[in-house]
């Protein structure tokens, strides 16, 4: 990981921003749980091959329901995959009639799962001993490009030791629309606003990065900046739900989190004690291989 130091921003703060992939973007944390919209399943994705490739056994599983994932091999069992079990399994329970969807299991059960692998350490080739990991998605969003919840969201077990909010990047000094908003309704604020630094701060203080349940997780808030198109289409075509980004400008990462340190240091001198233990911001393509960020505290 290259770290780049930015120098003196403004009211005394300092800050080191870093480059690396997602795992190290995630801390490299054993339990991670995924939510928020706008590239969950992509994340989910890249970092069980991420984990994979660096001789780690990974299990994928969600606390909702997903579209299958053909990059992982299934377990359809009450029960996760055996304890001794390498490469990458998604674990789930069933199938929902209609869509296909995968049905995952309750937080309490993917706890359990969780603390029952605590009891037992599997050897990795350079001697070392270690847990398997698991990357859980944890939110639904109907493939919109951000998130809002109500009262019986998100879905995240108590076992996890990092939380990553994802957000479609591009998004950035567009105005919302309906459309562009999961749950809108919980959020009524937002629609029709320009999303900066002053309504993203404000979308961020009332998300679960800040729930109480929730502070003892290690907290990434990720901006997802896709580059290129998916399958040959335009960012456009690639839109759901009928959102789309007229004269979009993609903006640059760096950018965006100098406007967003800038802003949530203000913000956090008045958040006393009610904050996770930790709290990163990064931006970039999840895809590209290379994010931005930095340590908020």
């Amino acid at each position: 990981m290259q770290v780049i130091n930015m120098g003196e921003l403004d009211n005394n703060f300092r800050t080191k921003w870093a480059k690396g992939s997602l795992w190290e973007m995630a801390k490299h944390a054993q339990v991670i749980t995924l939510i928020g919209a706008g590239g969950k399943t992509t994340c989910l994705q890249i970092l069980t091959q991420e984990i994979h490739a660096a001789g780690y056994p990974v299990i994928a599983t969600t606390t909702t329901k997903v579209y299958p994932d053909n990059q992982a091999r299934p377990w359809r069992h009450a029960n996760p995959p055996p304890f001794k079990s390498q490469g990458i399994y998604f674990w789930y329970t069933g199938e929902e009639q209609g869509s296909g969807k995968w049905l995952g299991n309750s937080p309490s059960m993917v706890d359990k799962a969780v603390w029952r692998d605590g009891e037992n350490l599997i050897s990795h080739e350079n001697g070392s001993a270690y847990r398997r990991y698991w990357i859980i998605e944890g939110d639904g969003a109907r493939e919109r490009r951000l998130k809002c919840w109500a009262s019986h969201e998100p879905q995240i077990p108590r076992s996890s030791d990092c939380g990553v909010l994802i957000l479609d990047g591009r998004l950035w000094g567009q105005e919302l629309k309906d459309e562009d908003i999961h749950r809108s309704e919980y959020c009524p604020y937002l629609v029709h606003s320009q999303f900066t630094e002053e309504n993203a701060w404000r979308y961020l203080g009332k998300s679960p990065v800040f729930y109480p349940q929730y502070q003892h997780l290690a907290w990434v808030i990720f901006f997802n900046i896709p580059r290129r198109p998916v399958h040959g289409l335009s960012i456009q075509a690639e839109s759901s739900e009928g959102a789309y980004f007229s004269g979009l400008s993609v903006p640059e990462p760096e950018v965006l989190l100098d406007a967003l340190y800038r802003k949530g240091a203000e913000e956090m001198r008045f958040k006393g004690e009610a904050k996770p233990r930790s709290l990163r911001l990064a931006a970039g393509d999840a895809k590209g291989g290379e994010l931005q960020w930095f340590d908020l505290w």
